[in-house]
């Protein structure tokens, strides 16, 4: 029976022709982590966890955290609102962030001499990995500069440059830059105290979204609308619908104050005969954007088939 919806639909359906619109990015608007830029800063002195760099001197560990607190909070403030999906773009983005943060401070840590293994001196974190973290939410600048640092730290200056560079072109990446350097001098003491802040963090996020991943291969380009749209699409036309779907999800994780990114997934979500899906995005998709037509097309086209479907 999905099926023949389906075909309805495809019938029903006139091609959605993709618009332009611009939208204010809270994230984007809010991240204020950053100041002087990926140069490296070398002190000989160790600092503590309560000595958090000023501008100047480095990225703001506090500073960090606080953005980040206030973007868990949009995500809490959309989901009491039933936009499951935005609130999603939220969450995982300062779950990513926040998770490759706490992920870069352990394996400091364990460079300098903490663990037995770094396995084992890991088994108490939820995510280990970049490519795992990445997977959280692709727009997130932090997986791909907290690798780049941690090649840097390590005098690895060739493998440093690729993960800074994708990391710098990042819609998201903050336009004065960042710098986490001083992490190398931290005492072991204070690194330990930023982990477990960082690790708490994590806590109030995962509590409240738990990100779906799939082990899908960290591609770094994941972090265009675009180049997502563009896969979903491809994927459409090999018949391969349940990748469509994923990286049409992954688009919404990106930004989801686009409206062709909604229709994109919608449709991908009809594809895959995930009508219930469907039927989600375009509600969630017309609270953002009420008036846009080609939603209400594709919201009017789901309810003649279905209709159509219970005369039958």
């Amino acid at each position: 029976m999905i099926k023949r919806i389906v075909t309805l639909l495809l019938a029903l359906l006139f091609v959605v022709s993709l618009c332009s619109c611009n939208f204010i990015n809270p994230i984007k608007d809010n991240d204020t982590t950053s100041n002087e830029g990926t140069t490296k800063k070398q002190t000989d002195d160790e600092t503590t966890f309560e000595e958090d760099p000023v501008v100047g001197e480095g990225t703001s560990y506090s500073s960090f955290i606080e953005v980040m607190r206030q973007i868990k909070d949009f995500g809490d403030k959309t989901s009491e609102h039933g936009l499951e999906n935005t609130a999603d773009y939220y969450y995982s983005f300062a779950g990513a962030s926040v998770s490759a943060f706490r992920f870069a401070v352990e394996y400091i840590m364990w460079l300098r001499g903490e663990g037995e293994s770094f396995a084992d001196f890991t088994a108490d974190s939820r995510y280990v990995g970049f490519d795992v973290i990445a997977e959280i939410n692709y727009a997130s600048p932090y997986p791909s500069y907290f690798e780049g640092l941690l090649y840097e730290l390590q005098g690895k200056y060739e493998e440093c440059v690729n993960p800074y560079a994708m990391a710098s072109i990042m819609p998201l990446f903050p336009e004065e830059g960042l710098d986490f350097y001083y992490l190398r001098n931290m005492s072991i003491e204070g690194l330990y105290e930023l982990r477990d802040e960082l690790r708490s963090m994590e806590d109030d996020i995962y509590g409240a979204f738990f990100p779906v991943l799939t082990g899908h291969e960290w591609d770094k380009k994941l972090f265009d609308e675009d180049y997502l749209i563009g896969l979903s699409a491809q994927n459409v036309r090999e018949s391969d619908y349940e990748s469509a779907l994923f990286y049409a999800k992954q688009a919404l994780n990106t930004n989801p104050f686009r409206v062709e990114i909604w229709q994109n997934a919608a449709a991908c979500a009809m594809y895959a005969e995930q009508l219930g899906l469907m039927g989600e995005y375009l509600e969630e998709g017309l609270a953002v954007f009420p008036e846009d037509k080609n939603l209400l097309t594709m919201k009017q086209a789901l309810i003649d088939a279905l209709n159509n479907m219970g005369e039958d």
